[in-house]
């Protein structure tokens, strides 16, 4: 018999056995060392250290394993990079790249800008070319702009290109740092103002770009994606007096070959919302003159004075405000016009991201860990993993990316929107831990991981880390992606941020126990976790999570698109949001034991049935094919999936979706989708009223809510008196309303409930099992770093 002391030491050792250990957990035999003072020509000794860390990795090549792990110690200082470090291949596994313990090592994708080297506007010689822009400064502005010459210093000043959502995401423009806060490409208007139809209208609105792919051709084809830049961008008309007495500079006038750029903007662009509220996009300013404002490129979506939110950038005339700057790059002028905080660049640490790659590629390497390292100011993304395997980010801070801070895999051209998009390339048992992951212009941790058709896992696993000031640049980049099948997002603080917090694109993820706190800010018809447009995206867990202070335009916490079926959202909080859930022509979604306060609806929903059951419906297209891609037997090309893999997502899904064999695409006796409703097939029950019919919200739960100064959930009202409750009697059962907090006995602050106090001990569908299990599950300690604790 054991003893009650030798039971936890049992627990640990079977633990233990069923964790794989990172790479230093071992016996280390192998280190080598890095140091500023360096030599690649040294021994790679405490005392006699390398000069770079590639020099240290080649160093340890082929001598390392699980067993024998190397280690390459960087001592402190600021090292500059020009070029991405590559651990390639398995002769570079099980290596560790630390910081030396207790010192502060950063990889420096930043040029810090020499304060001598500034010279004010004023001070700049009369007739040189080079600064020949500087007559564009207003003049209220001049006397607090300070130049810088990069071009003579050879600082990289980087190019503006097209990026928006689902156009192909390309390195940004270098972005000017000030005492570790990013400053403002020259805009108007300022702040948080922006553009939008009481300013100018729509005058051309072409066909946007999402015209030209495959869910939405005639013949199923997409346009090349050349042509497609090709598309013309929409003209507008000026209304607004400010604007109309100001917008004449912004690019050369109607008719004119060449810019004068001692006049006009030269690379004016215009950036925000054009034909929707949720998904950004760049438009190069073209011409203006004679009350319109034409652009290059087209819109990913229809331009329309409805969405019209956006603000004119990189345009010197409005360099008026404070940290606003401006880079000519107009006929090699390479120049930096600026206009610091209080006037002056004295005392203030000034830096220029002149770094466009990953600092760090980890490729087909198994057991390689960064570990403590600061990785500061790149225009691509921080750290990429490709084919990588067991590899673990720990303890990094990343800042100043303007693309995401790790990608996990990669992605294919397709946009996400359309069944033909994959990712690939992402390995397994990867994990991103304690670190801190701040000021990006994309998302926080890109994890592609497992195999949805046979659904193997990825296991990357994502946790304890802090995520906040991302997606500055662009929407759609959340601080976790989950793509593919069976990774992990949780004890994460992820805050601040204008749009969502975790795209899910995949199977049996989990979302638990992170606090997710002032998102979607400037953004509408969005969510916090947002996933949507396939049936088959099941079995993914939303649970012990905190969702305070989301915006309140027309945003959700959890959204459920088009048909996102198999959620299960538990023991959650939702605090100061407009809508808490979003059921939207879904299966499945279950949400239950969830507590909502201060919140105007629990929830609403959407369905198909909306606007006279039209057929096809919404995104008809993508849904059957993505459907069919997991579940129509068949080869495995095409949308099909192979008999075996079928039969395995049954297998996989049968206890909890015990009636997925039977669910269908509503279709003819020739297999083709419904396009109408007949009397023999297609019939108004096979397509409308089956549970099993895709297009029925069928089977969905909304049970056990606790329901604190909270509003209803809100039916739709244009489906003919249809609702998700129609097809689901029991939804939104047993929830306990309450008026106050106090009432309640809850304790915003912990998340938890007074056990002898609460009325819950005898509300219906609750009772004091229920008040214990939620106190003893739900907690908001732990969350984040632990190195911060």
């Amino acid at each position: 018999m054991l003893s009650r002391a030798m039971i936890p030491l049992l627990a640990a050792l079977l633990t233990a056995a069923t964790t794989t250990a990172p790479a230093t957990a071992a016996p280390v035999k192998h280190v080598v060392y890095v140091a500023k003072n360096g030599s690649d020509d040294a021994k790679g000794t405490l005392r006699d250290p390398f000069a770079t860390i590639e020099r240290a990795r080649d160093a340890l090549a082929g001598t390392t394993s699980r067993r024998e792990p190397g280690i390459v110690y960087i001592r402190e200082g600021v090292y500059q990079s020009a070029k991405t470090i590559e651990v390639k291949g398995a002769e570079h596994s099980y290596v560790t790249y630390a910081a030396y313990p207790g010192e502060q090592v950063e990889l420096a994708g930043v040029t810090t800008l020499a304060p001598e080297k500034f010279r004010r506007l004023s001070d700049l010689p009369a007739y040189d070319a080079k600064w020949s822009s500087k007559a564009r400064v207003p003049a209220g502005t001049a006397p607090n702009v300070w130049v810088y010459d990069l071009g003579a210093e050879g600082i990289p000043t980087g190019t503006l290109y097209k990026n928006g959502f689902n156009w192909k995401p390309q390195p940004y423009a270098p972005e000017l740092i000030t005492d570790d806060a990013t400053q403002t490409l020259a805009q108007y208007p300022n702040g948080d103002a922006k553009l939008t139809r009481d300013h100018l209208t729509v005058k051309e609105a072409p066909k946007g770009a999402r015209d030209y792919f495959s869910d939405k051709t005639a013949d199923g084809t997409t346009l090349p994606y050349e042509e497609m830049l090709e598309l013309p961008g929409p003209v507008y008309t000026v209304k607004d007096a400010d604007l109309a007495a100001r917008y004449g500079k912004w690019a050369k006038p109607a008719g004119t070959d060449t810019p004068d750029g001692t006049a006009y903007e030269t690379d004016g662009w215009l950036s925000g919302y054009f034909g929707n509220n949720y998904a950004n996009d760049r438009l190069r300013i073209e011409t203006v003159g004679g009350g319109d404002l034409t652009t290059h490129y087209p819109t990913m979506y229809v331009a329309t004075d409805k969405w019209t939110s956006f603000v004119a950038q990189n345009v010197l005339s409005e360099l008026d405000t404070e940290g606003e700057y401006y880079i000519d790059r107009w006929q090699d002028h390479d120049t930096l016009y600026y206009y610091p905080p209080g006037g002056t660049v004295e005392g203030k640490e000034i830096s220029l991201t002149s770094f466009d790659a990953p600092f760090f590629q980890l490729e087909n390497v198994t057991g390689v860990t960064l570990k403590d390292l600061r990785l500061n100011g790149t225009t691509g993304s921080g750290v990429r993993l490709l084919d990588a395997e067991s590899c673990t980010i720990d303890g990094l801070e990343i800042l100043n990316v303007s693309m995401d801070a790790v990608q996990i895999g990669e992605a294919n051209d397709a946009i996400t929107a359309i069944a033909e998009y994959r990712t690939s390339r992402g390995g397994h048992r990867n994990r991103v831990v304690d670190s801190r992951l701040h000021d990006l212009g994309g998302g926080g941790v890109f994890t592609a991981g497992g195999d949805r058709d046979s659904l193997e896992r990825g296991d990357h696993v994502v946790e304890h880390n802090e995520i906040y000031d991302f997606s500055k640049l662009a929407t759609y980049t959340p601080a976790g992606y989950l793509y593919g099948v069976g990774n992990t997002f949780r004890y994460n603080n992820v805050h601040d941020a204008p749009h969502m917090a975790i795209q899910i694109m995949g199977n049996d993820m989990e979302v638990t126990h992170n606090r997710f706190e002032r998102l979607v800010t400037h953004a509408s018809d969005q969510g916090v976790i947002y996933a949507g447009r396939d049936y088959t995206y099941l079995n993914n867990v939303v649970a012990y999570n905190l969702f305070k202070d989301v915006g309140a335009d027309g945003n959700q916490a959890v959204y459920m698109d088009d048909g996102m079926s198999g959620m299960v959202v538990h023991h959650n909080v939702f605090d100061n949001v407009q809508h808490g859930l979003f059921y939207q022509s879904g299966h499945s979604n279950v949400a239950r034991d969830n507590v909502f306060t201060n919140v105007t609806y629990i929830g609403h929903d959407k369905l198909y049935h909306e606007g006279g059951k039209r057929l096809p419906v919404a995104n008809a297209k993508v849904v059957i094919e993505r459907f069919n891609d997991m579940l129509k037997v068949g080869d495995g090309t095409g949308f099909t999936n192979t008999r075996q893999n079928v039969e395995t997502w049954y297998r996989h899904y049968a206890k909890q979706y015990p009636n997925i064999r039977d669910w269908y695409v509503p279709s003819d006796a020739q297999g083709e989708p419904c396009t109408a409703v007949g009397d023999t097939e297609c019939t108004d029950e096979q397509v409308w009223s089956d549970p099993d019919s895709l297009y029925v919200p069928a089977h969905n739960v909304l049970t056990r809510s606790v329901s604190i100064a909270t509003g209803d959930f809100a039916y739709t009202d244009d489906a003919d008196g249809l609702s998700v409750k129609t097809f689901n009697p029991d939804f939104d059962s047993f929830n306990a309303r309450l008026a106050t907090p106090v009432e309640a006995g809850f304790d915003a602050a912990t998340g938890r409930f007074d056990a002898r106090a609460t009325p819950l001990n005898r509300a219906e569908g609750f009772g004091p099992a229920w008040v214990r299990a939620w106190n003893r599950t739900f907690s908001l300690d732990g969350i984040g770093p632990r190195a911060a604790r």
